[in-house]
């Protein structure tokens, strides 16, 4: 399946294959992402990692900062 990422901070846009019944964690994975330095957001809602992705959906990237 295909799924298009849209990296907030950058504004790059990315398709990625996975199989099918992949789950946002598998996509981190995938792009070399550390699931705790990002939010993934998909219609405005944020996404759990356990979520399974469905074929041509459109997922947004948000990095997430902190520090002190």
């Amino acid at each position: 399946m295909e799924i298009t990422i849209k990296m907030q901070r950058t504004q790059e846009i990315k398709k990625i294959h996975l199989e099918n019944n992949s789950k946002v964690e598998d996509l981190l994975k995938k792009i070399n992402i550390k699931p705790d330095t990002v939010i993934v957001m998909y219609k405005n809602k944020p996404l759990p990692i356990d979520d399974i992705l469905k074929n041509r959906q459109v997922i947004d990237i948000l990095q997430v900062s902190s520090g002190g």
